[in-house]
């Protein structure tokens, strides 16, 4: 075999090929068979749906405290009042005794930690954060005292101071 029976053998074989590519890419397409699908009837449809609900929420400024305040709040240094008891906190305070004068005025005798006695009325400032005294009754006094709550806002508490018997007696 000579070289020009090689090219021409080649030539054919290439020709060939290229035929029953293009025949099996081009030609032999088949259309894929269109079938129908089933659609299901509005009322199947209907009642297949489920129900979405979707949760509601209010934020309740009032009883929430505040996100952007500091959740730990440095505790108030004792600072001195126009009267000694304003310096101390009321649950450090012990009340000693009640009495009423000639006016029928009810009169308190409250100890400091430290020891000291002094004599409150009502409508006296007594306690660190502002407290008052509201009432004196026979065995206890009751104080408006204002407290910080975890949103950090004041709020009114009423506390009572109860007369203790001394152990020992």
């Amino acid at each position: 075999m000579d070289k020009t029976n090689k090219i021409l053998i080649i030539a054919i074989i290439v020709l060939l090929l290229i035929g029953v590519g293009t025949y099996f890419l081009f030609i032999n397409k088949q259309k894929p068979k269109e079938t129908a699908i089933p659609m299901p009837a509005k009322k199947e449809a209907i009642k297949t749906t489920p129900e979405i609900k979707v949760p509601s929420y209010v934020y309740d400024v009032e009883s929430l405290r505040d996100p952007f305040s500091p959740l730990i709040i440095k505790r108030q240094e004792k600072k001195k009042g126009s009267t000694p008891l304003e310096g101390y906190d009321i649950e450090e305070l012990k009340l000693t005794g009640i009495v009423k004068d000639k006016k029928g005025i009810m009169i308190a005798l409250i100890q400091s930690p430290d020891g000291k006695f002094y004599t409150v009325r009502e409508n006296d400032k007594i306690g660190l954060s502002g407290g008052k005294i509201k009432k004196i009754y026979s065995d206890s006094i009751e104080i408006e005292d204002f407290e910080r709550t975890y949103t950090g806002a004041f709020s009114k508490k009423v506390k009572y101071l109860k007369l203790r018997a001394e152990e020992g007696q």
